[in-house]
């Protein structure tokens, strides 16, 4: 139970949204603005600005967590005048869940999420792809370079055609689902509103002119790219690996660190993301909120 006033995500407030997130100890790929604005139609998202925050809530009434400098919040004031009942807030990064249960340890719990914890990974140790560890990688990466004569560039808004081409050949490979098709459709919102969406940037690989592989991402920290999308289709070997480490080399070099997302749970994805050796990650909670 909320008295929060929600309304649609809009661009009009996107500059609003991001000075709070831009405020916030630890910027989570949740929570950056586009990842809410290609989701927003997927998940029903809206949102509320109240008391120094940005809350959103998902079309199931699911809240996520609140947006915004956590530790200049009086949060013994905020909570039971926004939650006046037992609430749960999920989605919650785990520096905002240390600040909420340090200080309100008798009213708020923390349930740790493992199939959220986002993956944090260092940039030039996934350009150099040194030592034992990512000899398959670099493998994968020769193998698509000697086979194919390839050409790499910058990703931008103009790509909005080539993009969604390449995403609906890479969904024509695979049995068709729900949740790809939601991501699907997910990246044309993300294409159709670049110009308006700060930080978006991007690498394709080409063979012959072809799309053979696309990342979209968004810079989230003054150190920090985080990846959208990774997609290569099954006919160019090794360009996964390539376009990961091509994108970084080429685009985002500047940056220390690359955060790609949680593995929602799939063992497959984790093994993956896990392959990459992450050098940490940001952990995820759902708060349980109980007023007196």
């Amino acid at each position: 139970m909320t008295n929060l006033q929600f309304e649609p995500l809009s661009l009009e407030k996107a500059d609003d949204y991001l000075e709070l997130y831009r405020s916030c100890p630890r910027q989570s790929s949740y929570y950056s603005f586009g990842s809410l604005w290609a989701w927003r139609k997927v998940f029903g998202l809206s949102w509320a600005f109240a008391r120094g925050m940005c809350w959103i809530r998902s079309r199931d009434d699911t809240l996520w967590s609140p947006v915004g400098p956590w530790g200049d919040a009086d949060w013994r004031s905020i909570m039971p005048e926004i939650f006046p009942g037992p609430a749960k807030l999920h989605y919650a990064p785990d520096g905002l869940a240390r600040v909420l249960t340090d200080l309100l340890r008798d009213r708020i719990t923390a349930r740790e999420v493992r199939s959220q914890w986002e993956y944090l990974h260092s940039v030039k140790e996934l350009i150099a792809l040194k030592g034992n560890r990512f000899s398959n990688k670099r493998g994968h990466i020769r193998q698509f370079t000697k086979n194919f004569d390839y050409e790499y560039r910058p990703l931008g808004p103009d790509d909005r055609k080539v993009v969604v081409n390449a995403q609906r050949q890479w969904l024509a490979e695979r049995n068709e689902s729900d949740a790809l098709l939601r991501e699907t459709e997910a990246v044309k919102e993300m294409m159709a509103q670049w110009r308006h969406i700060p930080g978006l940037m991007g690498g394709i690989l080409e063979v012959k002119g072809a799309p053979a592989a696309y990342t979209i991402a968004e810079v989230i920290a003054e150190d920090t790219v985080m990846i959208h999308f990774e997609k290569a289709l099954s006919a160019y070997g090794g360009a996964y690996q390539a376009i990961n480490r091509m994108f970084l080399q080429n685009s985002a070099s500047s940056f220390a660190t690359v955060n790609r997302e949680e593995d929602l749970g799939d063992e497959g994805m984790r093994v993956a993301k896990m392959s990459y050796h992450p050098v940490g990650f940001l952990k995820k909670y759902t708060l349980s909120w109980f007023p007196d």
